[in-house]
């Protein structure tokens, strides 16, 4: 019996522990999908609309071009003013000649009359020739050349390249606010998804609500199965509306995904909310948009380039030094070093230049009608959007009513259907139209912050600084 007890005692521990042990694996199970879904809650809160901008402005390939383009023209800016940087350059040859370069001196005849000389004798003495170069020739030199003076050529073309990079800075700005008009709304979307979500699910459970009075009162023949029909055809209505809804959050979560990169299960989770902006008077002018700024800095570029080429009618002024590092095989005529000053003139060049000029001249003009026709198309854009922005404010406030007057007309007509003084399908058709009005004033909201927006964007205001000012992102 001892050994027994003893058994059963061990077999209990036994199982105690395996017990323990499956309620702490448990226990970290738990905990993981806790804190899984815990995590995801805080990114989803993170997932603001400015956020959002942020990581779609970093993710941007148009705008990680535009910033390369703006680096090639700081380079052409650095590049012209390193012109006057002076130029090495080591030099080396091997020369082989079919003969030494040599100097014959002629022979003299040098009379002379000296006592116990013959009369007549001359001294005919013979000279070697003088090498003054050998046949096999190696020299390496190093010379340097630096430019002083390019006829104004290289500080135009350095402020040319200066502008035009300026224009590209600017052009990254336009792209930068139509990335924020993007984000913001298809964000918006999702906030108006959202909503008209509630208005569906508020219509569903008056839905439920009517359908149980309306099974009573079928039970006890007051009402046929034909308007049980109605409710479940108003029924089958909500759920077509609540598919389409949701394949539109799927469709707006892949456009965020695709212009930040974040994950759409991710945005999936993100439940925004959508009220009307108010934002403080606006500027009544495009002067701030970024494209009239880089059309202006694109002017003035043109207008240095064609200084510069008018500069190439003037001389090039430059300095150069040459030092031999081999003196071995330098002929007699060779200097093993020299400096100077030389002069490049250009008296003709077959109208070259003066083609250039005129080609640059060109440019300035269609820089200029640029400017001009943006201005033109950008005041047009400004108008559209101031108009159509207090055409969804009256809207709003149009929708307001017509929402508190569906209101009103679903509540009269519950009373009277459940007092027997009217059918079911007059209460079907004011459900549908409160459900309408409902969805008509989320939109109109929906309609107004993207107005908003875009006069923003028309003012040249949409900017990420601005968002947090007007948007109270």
């Amino acid at each position: 019996m001892e050994t027994q007890d003893i058994a059963s005692l061990q077999q209990d521990v036994l199982q105690k522990k395996i017990r323990t042990k499956m309620r702490i694996r448990i226990l970290n199970i738990v905990l993981l999908l806790v804190l899984l879904i815990s995590s995801s809650v805080v990114q989803a809160q993170q997932l603001t609309r400015r956020s959002l901008i942020e990581q779609a402005i970093a993710k941007s390939y148009d705008i990680q071009n535009q910033n390369a383009e703006a680096q090639k023209s700081h380079i052409d800016q650095i590049k012209a003013k390193e012109i006057y940087l002076p130029n090495l350059t080591l030099n080396s040859s091997y020369t082989l000649l079919n003969s030494d370069i040599s100097m014959t001196i002629p022979q003299l005849k040098i009379p002379l009359a000296l006592p116990g000389l013959p009369a007549g004798f001359t001294l005919e003495p013979k000279l070697d020739p003088i090498k003054l170069q050998s046949r096999n020739i190696f020299k390496t030199d190093l010379t340097a050349q630096m430019i002083l003076f390019t006829g104004f050529r290289a500080p135009m073309l350095s402020l040319a390249a200066m502008h035009k990079e300026r224009a590209e800075e600017f052009l990254t700005e336009q792209m930068k606010s139509q990335i924020i008009l993007d984000v913001v709304t298809a964000y918006d979307k999702l906030a108006l998804i959202d909503q008209s979500t509630i208005v569906l699910n508020e219509s569903s459970k008056r839905l439920d609500e009517e359908s149980a009075v309306a099974t009573k009162a079928k039970q006890v023949g007051l009402i046929t199965s034909y308007d049980m029909t109605k409710i479940d055809v108003a029924r089958q209505e909500l759920k077509s509306k609540q598919v389409e809804l949701n394949s539109g959050r799927k469709l707006v979560a892949a456009r965020l995904q695709q212009l930040t990169g974040t994950s759409k299960d991710l945005i999936v989770t993100i439940h925004p909310s959508l009220q009307p902006y108010l934002i403080p008077p606006v500027d009544s002018t495009v002067d701030n948009r970024a494209e009239l700024k880089a059309l202006n800095e694109v002017m003035q570029a043109t207008d240095y380039k064609n200084k510069a080429d008018k500069g190439a009618y003037l001389p090039t002024v430059a300095a150069f030094g040459k030092r031999e590092l081999i003196k071995h095989d330098l002929s007699a005529l060779d200097p093993l070093w020299a400096v100077g000053v030389g002069l490049k003139w250009s008296v003709f060049d077959g109208l070259q230049n003066f083609r250039e000029i005129q080609k640059s001249k060109i440019d300035q003009d269609i820089a200029r009608n640029n400017s001009r026709k943006t201005k033109d198309l950008l005041e047009l854009n400004f108008e559209q959007s101031r108009v159509s922005l207090d055409q969804c404010n009256e809207l709003i406030s149009v929708s307001i009513e017509k929402r508190k007057y569906a209101k009103q007309a679903l509540d009269i007509s519950r009373k009277e259907y459940q007092n027997g003084l009217s059918a079911i399908t007059e209460l079907m058709a004011s459900e549908t139209e409160f459900q309408k009005a409902s969805l008509e004033y989320q939109q109109a909201v929906y309609n107004q912050r993207l107005s908003t927006l875009q006069l923003l964007e028309a003012t040249g205001n949409l900017t990420l600084e601005q968002i947090s000012k007007y948007l109270n992102e």
